[in-house]
């Protein structure tokens, strides 16, 4: 799996609904709100990867959520921890985590405190994602976990996850 993969699984129909029922938005508000806050997740990631003071516990959480079981994103979504997912989020974006919310409503129309919760919900299966990928590609090379995320991170760019999620959503 990689980063393209991950972004097809975090916008697969199942993801979608799930994000609807959970917010009262509709799939494609919750399709283009996805298609915002994933990038500033991943941003946050690799700052907290990249970052002495955090990388250790980032990497920790990272293992964690990785193994979490996501075969069913449906129900893995429909029982996602809120609380938990917010405080995902307030590692990764730190206080300017309003602050982007509010950027993302601006562009969407959505009420920030929506935005806020599909943050939260996207935030936890981004990092069941990411550490099962860093897992799985950990084996095999030897490689530590820290170098494999940070590899990952490294060749994540906004903008080209935006081109992914431009290309996904026009199919």
């Amino acid at each position: 799996m990689d980063v393209n993969s991950i972004m097809k699984l975090m916008t697969s129909s199942d993801a979608l609904g799930q994000v609807s029922s959970l917010t009262g938005v509709s799939e494609k508000e919750a399709g283009s709100a996805l298609e915002e806050i994933v990038p500033l997740l991943l941003k946050g990631m690799q700052g907290q990867a990249n970052d002495k003071s955090t990388a250790d516990s980032f990497l920790s959480a990272l293992s964690a959520h990785g193994q979490n079981d996501t075969s069913d994103i449906a129900s893995f979504l429909s029982n996602v921890d809120i609380e938990d997912g917010s405080k995902i989020v307030g590692h990764l974006l730190g206080d300017k985590k309003e602050a982007k919310a509010e950027e993302v409503r601006g562009n969407l129309g959505l009420d920030t405190k929506t935005i806020m919760k599909i943050m939260a919900i996207a935030a936890p299966l981004l990092m069941s994602q990411m550490g099962k990928k860093a897992k799985d590609d950990a084996k095999p090379s030897g490689q530590g976990i820290a170098g494999i995320v940070g590899g990952l991170l490294d060749g994540v760019d906004a903008n080209d996850v935006l081109n992914i999620m431009g290309t996904l959503f026009k199919k």
